[in-house]
């Protein structure tokens, strides 16, 4: 397979925070270099040459497991999102029943 594997990526559907925990996420076994440029997020990503791999992986794997990663903390960011005001109250109430 020839690397690095790019990945093209628009901003609208991941954010930078999403992208760099994805990163994070697969650094043990793949180096990602993301470069952001107007709304596209591009991915570039190798093997990293200390990897338990001994046989590197397709190109079609590392997609689906880079791809896999994104959309698990796209969901987990938006449920953060979506959850914020409820926290908020439960922390409020918590915090107001220990005082009384």
């Amino acid at each position: 397979m020839p690397w690095p594997l790019i990945l093209r990526l628009d901003e609208c559907a991941y954010s930078l925070s999403v992208v760099q925990r994805t990163a994070y996420a697969v650094a043990r076994d793949y180096e990602i270099k993301v470069q952001v440029q107007d709304q596209q997020i591009t991915l570039l990503v190798t093997p990293c040459a200390n990897s338990i791999n001994t046989i590197p992986p397709s190109s079609e794997a590392v997609q689906e497991r880079v791809l896999q990663a994104l959309n698990d903390f796209a969901l987990r960011e938006r449920i953060q999102q979506e959850t914020a005001g409820l926290r908020e109250l439960l922390i409020r109430a918590a915090l107001t029943g220990c005082s009384s």
